[in-house]
């Protein structure tokens, strides 16, 4: 064998250990991304046995969240960076009085005004005491500021706010007028779009209200009740799936997927309406 010989055959070893290398990395990745949304899917439960309408909110604003960032075709890196602040967006109102989370802000007492105030820093303070969370941290404390600066805690404007926080805020705000107040999506338009460019970015919610048309289907099909296992991918959600002990298990407000319809089959023993299922289709 000669000297070229051995030099390509060297090469060659060395570029199977190399991709034997990125695809042990890529593995590894995949393993933490998958335990790590596993843990805040546990959080998100947990906050749920406390206050069940802020645990669904955090979680149909997690779903709307990623789809929407799916839709703008954003990198897959930065869909999961917005999905998981979505999850926790709205962390440091655990432990709030209910009249927090039930209330409007304008029917709040003095003191409630302050707390949920501070809630996106205490957020950002319970999230930032995680060093590889710490971006993330950033982005939910800036989740209520305003596109004119007259948001809070900080008072940031258009572009000193994270473009993740002013994903976060229209589909925040959105969620709340839809299942808090009880308005339909025409509604919330009427109501959201003369607020671009004071509360929200406009270019982001003239995206937004394009989007909004295709994920949500109340104008285009009709509510059934039907039995858990005849849930079907594509279908609308517009309740909240519930175990028998309290637990939410899938938020309304969603599209059903594969994923979400093998953890309703795992726990179909266990469904509190198993069969009085509300969908859209």
């Amino acid at each position: 064998m000669d000297s070229n010989e051995m030099d390509l055959e060297a090469l060659q070893k060395e570029n199977l250990e190399l991709r034997e290398k990125v695809a042990g990395s890529k593995q590894t990745i995949k393993t933490l991304r998958r335990n790590f949304q596993g843990m805040v899917q546990l959080l998100t439960e947990a906050i749920s046995l406390g206050n069940m309408f802020l645990g669904s909110h955090m979680k149909r604003s997690a779903e709307m969240t990623k789809a929407f960032c799916e839709y703008l075709k954003l990198p897959k890196d930065i869909v999961y960076l917005n999905y998981y602040v979505a999850l926790l967006h709205d962390i440091g109102l655990v432990g709030s009085k209910s009249e927090l989370i039930e209330k409007t802000v304008d029917d709040l007492n003095d003191a409630d005004k302050k707390m949920f105030f501070e809630h996106p820093v205490l957020g950002f303070e319970i999230i930032n005491s995680i060093y590889s969370l710490k971006k993330t941290a950033l982005i939910i404390r800036s989740h209520h500021e305003n596109y004119d600066g007259t948001g809070f805690p900080d008072k940031l404007a258009s572009g000193e706010i994270p473009i993740e926080s002013r994903v976060i805020h229209i589909i925040n705000d959105y969620d709340m007028n839809r299942f808090k107040f009880s308005l339909n999506p025409e509604e919330i338009q009427i109501k959201m779009d003369p607020l671009g460019g004071s509360i929200y970015d406009p270019d982001l919610l003239n995206k937004f209200q394009g989007f909004i048309s295709h994920f949500e289907k109340n104008n285009n099909g009709s509510a059934h009740f039907i039995e858990a296992e005849s849930l079907k991918p594509g279908m609308y959600l517009d309740q909240d799936i519930i175990l028998s002990n309290g637990l939410l298990l899938i938020p309304g407000g969603v599209l059903l997927d594969g994923v979400m319809l093998g953890k309703i089959q795992s726990f179909s023993t266990n469904l509190f309406h198993k069969n009085k299922i509300r969908v859209i289709y």
